[in-house]
């Protein structure tokens, strides 16, 4: 697998900013294309701030207000668009406006572009914001079948040498191991195999190591460790032991869930996104 088309959502927003600068080192690093995806959500009729804006009806000398706001804002856009490709003239960057939300537009468009890799910046969530309303990096993770990169800072030079992969390692999907086979590749990087062993879910280190080997093994993976480690939250310790490698990326699978079940149980991967400082690549688990 190699990566050929990159998507970057983008309000243009520094953490927006952030995740084309990494974007752009992936795609001078494989060849790729990046795909700017700028997502206008149109504002519901009935808000008294937008009465006017979506009023088609209230013309003027300039074909009404709504067509006037809607002109200066796609010339706003498209000039926010030349200044990135002239920024990065040597990356094949090609733009995209929709009047949709995110969030309802992301799985179409990934499907139809056929995309391999998104990369997406975020500030992350805490407190009361985290629990009841979330971000919008989380329900990309939650959503999308494509393998999603969540940055919190800008590297347009973003060359990973040490990945670390927190699994179970059981039932891991062919395509999942063949997008992390990938990013290995493409930087020469060594892979950290580690499961996190938490007071509930305790097993021998022998046994860990054991399966571990296996997956390695039987997946051909070359330049790589084993490991286990003992902590009392998955989440906190695959944060810990990315930390103890150095890792410049940390590679995990989530569940996707949604609604009450995803309130109720949450979300490793949405966790580690949200709170690591390092990178995060991950693998929704019905990406097949």
């Amino acid at each position: 697998m190699k990566f050929e088309k990159i998507l970057v959502p983008t309000d243009f927003s520094d953490e927006a900013t952030n995740a084309l600068g990494v974007a752009v080192g992936i795609a001078r690093e494989s060849g790729a294309s990046v795909s700017l995806l700028h997502v206008l959500d149109v504002p519901v009729v009935g808000h008294y701030d937008s009465l006017d804006i979506m009023n088609p009806h209230d013309e003027g000398d300039d074909g009404g207000i709504y067509k006037h706001y809607m002109m200066q804002l796609m010339k706003t856009t498209k000039e926010k668009f030349e200044a990135i490709k002239e920024k990065y003239s040597d990356i094949d960057i090609q733009e995209h406006v929709v009047f949709d939300s995110l969030a309802k537009h992301l799985d179409s468009f990934v499907a139809e572009d056929n995309t391999d890799l998104i990369v997406i910046g975020s500030k992350g969530a805490h407190g009361l914001e985290e629990i009841f309303v979330g971000s919008n990096t989380e329900r990309v993770i939650r959503r999308v079948k494509a393998p999603v990169l969540t940055v919190k800072y800008n590297e347009e030079n973003y060359k990973p040498k040490n990945i670390v992969f927190a699994s179970t390692f059981m039932n891991v999907s062919d395509k999942v191991v063949a997008s992390l086979k990938s990013f290995q590749n493409q930087f020469n990087a060594t892979v950290h195999f580690v499961k996190i062993i938490t007071p509930n879910t305790f097993e021998t280190s022998t046994d860990t190591h054991n399966s571990i080997k296996k997956f390695a093994e039987y997946f051909d993976f070359k330049h790589f460790t084993v490991n286990s480690f003992n902590y009392y939250s998955e989440e906190e310790g695959i944060r810990s032991f990315a930390e103890s490698v150095k890792a410049d990326l940390i590679a995990l699978t989530t569940h996707g869930r949604t609604g009450i079940s995803h309130l109720l149980l949450g979300s490793v991967a949405e966790e580690v996104a949200n709170h690591s400082v390092i990178p995060v690549l991950t693998f929704n688990e019905h990406f097949k």
